[in-house]
């Protein structure tokens, strides 16, 4: 008798140990629903990463290089700049600039820095790589005979000399040209619309940090530019 007890006793704590560590069943549907959620976030997270790497452009040809361009550029309530291009003096440059507007790259952009009694700048997409184009100045053994007095435009860059891509700036005093020529590519000048260029450095200076440079929420926007016909 105390044998059968103690056979029923151990059966019943068997019964009870597999009761206490049996897991509990989740159902598919629930498996189902969980593993679609992880997906889509894993599938979010790739796009934004994928979204966030830099694009090639690919720029249309806007035909061989003229010695002499024009181009106009609307800033909106400010007004519009025309600039005339130099083919001669820095065929790569101005070939480089007319394929951008061409391709309609610079609408939309802005000018991003105003340094007083310096330049403006601007033309800058960091979503998208541009290939880097032969900086035409003397430091760089290029002949360009362009002096960046007030009114010139020319292609910013890094230390490396062949590294401008779209940015450009736009001197606003005779002065720079003691720091950038010989160092810079200018490739044209702005023969209508200096007041507009003034104006707009005017009211970045009121937000400029370090070098002059702005917040993106004070940047003022290049509406459009395009390749135009101009008689003098």
């Amino acid at each position: 008798m105390s044998k059968k007890g103690k056979n029923s006793n151990y059966k019943n704590n068997i019964g009870v140990a597999s009761e206490e560590t049996v897991s509990p069943k989740i159902p598919i549907q629930k498996i189902v629903i969980i593993s679609a959620a992880l997906l889509l976030i894993i599938g979010i997270i790739i796009a934004i990463v994928i979204m966030s790497q830099p694009k090639e452009f690919v720029l249309k040809d806007s035909g061989p290089v003229p010695d002499v361009a024009y181009v106009e550029m609307d800033f909106g309530e400010y007004g519009k700049v025309i600039l005339e291009l130099d083919g001669k003096e820095a065929p790569i440059t101005t070939k480089n600039f007319l394929d951008l507007v061409y391709s309609d790259f610079y609408n939309g952009l802005t000018i991003f820095r105003a340094q007083r009694g310096f330049v403006i700048q601007g033309g800058e997409n960091e979503k998208i790589n541009l290939t880097p184009i032969k900086g035409e100045f003397s430091s760089n053994g290029v002949e360009n005979n362009i002096t960046h007095i007030r009114g010139v435009i020319s292609m910013a860059r890094t230390n490396d000399p062949n590294s401008a891509t779209s940015q450009f700036f736009i001197t606003l005093d005779d002065s720079a040209a003691y720091s950038l020529d010989g160092d810079y590519a200018g490739f044209g000048r702005v023969i209508e619309g200096m007041d507009v260029v003034d104006s707009i450095a005017n009211d970045l200076f009121n937000y400029g940090g370090y070098m002059g440079f702005v917040d993106d929420a004070y940047a003022i926007e290049i509406k459009s530019a395009k390749i135009i016909e101009y008689k003098k």
